[in-house]
């Protein structure tokens, strides 16, 4: 396993995702794949342990700088095998294409989220199509206003402590859609037309696998309602507990520091460098703050089990808050004492 930790190239390894999602989908054994999220990967993250990838610590472009846009595309060529076995599955065969598809375009979005993060036009307007295939069209938009305002539960993400993620999903989910639709949202005052393209591509993909057959229609329903769910998780899991005064801090998330978590979600997990410089590549982000006990596949599992996930984070948010006060007592103290000896 340490051999693994200190390989390079190894942001490689999450395109080996896809690839195992599209043969599971083409034998049509999309459970087998549902099976490796669940219980194989959680497993492997957690035998692998901590650590840093090793490109990962460098500014420097390499090539792996460019495994965001290949997983772009073997994961469209996945989900695209996906509806295709979809149009003629039996009911069993379809509910697991639809949980199996939704897990992986999961995964794709910390890809598509780096790409939406680049200078280059070209991979924001890839991102806003490959967006609206995941079922969030609207999440470009939506994510750069969560950096702008990141502790505001009006802005989605954010969740206080007691809140479980079975309430915050739908409720952070809404929340991002009205913001991103409401003008006052925007210094200008207008709403950007893309979300209105992008809401209309939206509507016309659905209407499209309607036509085409309803199988499919119900597949492209299922995985994006799975796919939401799962990246709204995610945010529960980076921002919980950061609504308040925790959100005032230079703390802005949770990180996540297991090798295999960041391998496979290109240096996701190091979210509190991200929001601190969003325009740092993946290759240039490292663990700033404080982390969660566990990777991400270990957590996400963890948060469909709100007693366990409470009793976990609950008590280390609290301490984080405490440690928080106690240096403002004290930054506060010193500058009183220097203000006095200046008079």
């Amino acid at each position: 396993m340490t051999f693994w930790r200190n390989s390079g190239g190894a942001f490689w390894l999450s395109l080996t995702l896809p690839i195992v999602a599209g043969v599971s989908f083409s034998v049509g054994r999309p459970w087998a794949f549902v099976g490796v999220v669940l219980f194989v990967l959680p497993a492997l993250d957690a035998m692998i342990g901590r650590g840093i990838p090793r490109s990962g610590q460098t500014t420097e472009k390499t090539d792996e700088d460019q495994v965001p846009c290949w997983f772009a595309l073997t994961w469209a060529l996945a989900v695209a095998i996906g509806a295709y076995r979809a149009s003629a599955a039996s009911w069993i065969n379809l509910i697991g294409l639809a949980v199996a598809c939704g897990m992986l375009s999961a995964t794709a979005m910390a890809h598509l989220h780096e790409l939406t993060h680049r200078q280059a036009r070209i991979w924001q307007q890839v991102s806003d199509v490959a967006f609206v295939i995941v079922g969030y069209p609207h999440y470009r938009v939506a994510h750069r206003l969560h950096h702008q305002h990141v502790g505001n539960p009006q802005f989605g993400s954010t969740a206080s402590l007691g809140t479980s993620v079975w309430r915050h999903v739908g409720r952070s989910y809404v929340a991002t859609l009205i913001a991103t639709f409401s003008r006052h949202s925007y210094p200008c005052g207008r709403v950007p037309r893309s979300l209105f393209r992008n809401a209309l591509f939206s509507i016309s993909l659905l209407g499209l696998a309607a036509f085409l057959q309803w199988r499919i229609a119900l597949f492209y329903i299922g995985y994006a309602i799975v796919s939401v769910f799962v990246v709204e998780a995610v945010g529960y899991m980076q921002h919980y507990g950061f609504d308040q005064d925790l959100s005032r801090t230079a703390i802005t998330s949770w990180d996540v520091d297991f090798w295999l978590s960041n391998c496979l979600l290109v240096n996701n997990g190091f979210h509190n460098a991200h929001h601190l410089d969003s325009e740092v590549s993946f290759l240039g982000l490292a663990a700033k703050r404080f982390t969660l006990p566990g990777g991400y596949f270990q957590m996400l599992l963890l948060t469909l089990f709100p007693p366990f996930w409470f009793s976990t984070m609950d008590r280390r948010a609290k301490v984080l808050l405490r440690r928080w006060r106690r240096r403002n007592v004290c930054l506060c103290n010193q500058t009183s004492r220097d203000v006095y000896e200046v008079r």
